[in-house]
């Protein structure tokens, strides 16, 4: 045998050594293991909070997303700080995972007294996703936005000492289908709980979460067949 057929050989037992010892593994379990993320539960929804608008003038609540993997963040138009860093990191977001059918964006504006959905609906455009079915802008009563900021742990208010009049969470959370919160374990052992957009490499961390909650998801929908 000469050194070349010796070294194909070796190579061989390299690549099926360890297949063959995660098989041997998933026989004697009967499992396959995959990450989840953490399952926080649902909010406590003030019942008010229940109605609101998207730029186009439709009526959008909580509960139509049921069914939907929802990335959830608040911002608004005016904003001269985090808030435009914050939807361009989100938009490479969304487009990386476009292609998720269960998937959903929704962006709550803390000043609805500007952001109307015709304001909105220019906001999508000039952002670059207005043909997107994927990603909502939402408008309302501004007590029944800061409530449901504050259901999902996010802050939202009027703030006279911060820049544009408004403070605002720069992160966002992932909702299931269920519309339970869901967060990784740090390596430290700790709940994220929330995405925090203002750095775009901290958005790998939300894209790779959101693709777990898609396996899971689709993993749930298998069963109800």
């Amino acid at each position: 045998m000469n050194s070349k057929n010796s070294k194909r050989i070796v190579l061989i037992g390299l690549l099926i050594i360890p297949v063959t010892m995660y098989l041997v593994s998933i026989a004697v379990s009967g499992v396959v293991n995959f990450r989840t993320l953490e399952n926080l539960g649902p909010p406590s929804l003030n019942s008010d909070s229940t109605s609101f608008m998207n730029e186009l003038g439709e009526s959008w609540s909580p509960d139509s997303s049921s069914g939907k993997i929802v990335v959830l963040s608040f911002f608004f138009t005016t904003c001269p700080t985090i808030c435009p860093a914050m939807n361009f990191h989100l938009k490479e977001a969304h487009d990386r995972l476009y292609g998720f059918k269960d998937l959903i964006f929704i962006s709550c504006t803390v000043d609805p007294t500007t952001d109307t959905p015709e304001i909105l609906y220019n906001y999508k455009r000039n952002l670059g996703v207005e043909e997107s079915n994927k990603w909502s802008f939402i408008t309302g009563d501004s007590d029944q936005l800061y409530s449901l900021a504050n259901s999902y742990y996010l802050t939202a208010l009027r703030d006279s000492k911060s820049a544009g009049g408004y403070a605002h969470s720069q992160s966002a959370v992932l909702i299931d289908w269920s519309g339970s919160l869901r967060s990784r374990i740090t390596d430290q052992g700790n709940i994220l709980g929330a995405y925090d957009l203002s750095e775009a490499y901290l958005i790998d961390q939300l894209v790779d979460d959101v693709r777990v909650l898609v396996k899971e998801h689709r993993k749930v929908k298998m069963r109800r067949k």
